[in-house]
C-alpha cells in the first residue's frame, strides 16, 4: 500500500508570511522607490530615456558636456518617498518640469526646449522601456521571500 503524507506546517508558515508581505507593503514600495531612483540615475548617465537618446543641448555641444548636467543640481535634487500605498520620485527644482516634458521657456516663451524625460515615467504616464520588468522583478522577489 502506498502512503503519502504532507507536512503543511511549512506551507502554512509561507502563506502567513506572504499574507504579511501583502498587507505590509512598505518594504516593497521602498524598494520600488529605490529602483525608480536607479532608473533615473541611469537615464542621466546615458543621456537617454529607457535607451532613447535625448536631443543634445546646445550648451552640451558647445562645452562638450552632458545634457541636463551643467551643474548637477537637477540630478542631485532627486528624492523618493514611499508608504504602504505608493512609491514616488521627484525633484523640487522649478525648472525640472520643462526639461522633462519640454515646452516654451525664457522671456516671452521664445525658447523651445525639447522633452528630455529623465524620470522613468514620461508626461504621457508611460513607463520607460524595461522599467515594468525591473519593477515587477522587485515585487516578485519581495513577495517570494514570504513563500
Amino acid at each position: 500500500m502506498l502512503h503519502i503524507s504532507i507536512d503543511s506546517q511549512n506551507f502554512e508558515r509561507g502563506m502567513a508570511q506572504l499574507l504579511h508581505n501583502v498587507e505590509n507593503r512598505r518594504p516593497i514600495t521602498a524598494s520600488l522607490a529605490t529602483e525608480l531612483l536607479s532608473m533615473t540615475e541611469d537615464n542621466f548617465a546615458s543621456e537617454s530615456w529607457g535607451g532613447q537618446a535625448w536631443k543634445q543641448s546646445q550648451r552640451a555641444q558647445r562645452e562638450q558636456g552632458k545634457t541636463l548636467q551643467k551643474s548637477g543640481q537637477l540630478a542631485a535634487s532627486l528624492s523618493t518617498q514611499s508608504t504602504n500605498d505608493f512609491a514616488r520620485i521627484g525633484t523640487n527644482k522649478p525648472y525640472s518640469a520643462i526639461h522633462h516634458i519640454g515646452g516654451q521657456a525664457g522671456r516671452n516663451h521664445k525658447v523651445s526646449i525639447p522633452a528630455r524625460p529623465y524620470l522613468p515615467i514620461n508626461s504621457s504616464g508611460n513607463l520607460q522601456s524595461g522599467g515594468e520588468k525591473r519593477l515587477l522583478d522587485i515585487i516578485k522577489q519581495s513577495l517570494a521571500r514570504g513563500i
